[in-house]
């Protein structure tokens, strides 16, 4: 597990993940809450989205949320980066609709 406390350095390279396909999507969780979800939704969040620290997992938790035009509320996505197989990964946990 990599653990963050600077939010721009964690971006930066969420950002190289995302770009070079270094990522796993829970689809398993996701689906179950929320089953018209796209990757492509979920991928925009973390790269155009204001980044947090997850409260529910103070330790290794990020957030990214952002709002895009075509749904109701801000788009959440739960995230944290671990290593696999010796190589950082983007672990997307969960999703989120927040209604405003």
């Amino acid at each position: 597990m990599k653990i963050y406390t600077n939010l721009k350095l964690l971006r930066e390279d969420v950002m190289k993940l995302i770009h070079s396909k270094r990522y796993e999507i829970n689809w398993r969780h996701i689906r179950t809450h929320h089953p018209d979800i796209k990757e492509i939704e979920i991928l925009n969040t973390l790269i155009y989205g204001i980044y947090g620290f997850d409260k529910k997992h103070k330790e290794e938790g990020y957030i990214s949320k952002a709002k895009f035009p075509y749904r109701t509320g801000w788009v959440r996505v739960a995230f944290m980066v671990k290593k696999v197989n010796g190589q950082l990964v983007v672990v997307i946990t969960a999703f989120e609709e927040e209604k405003t």
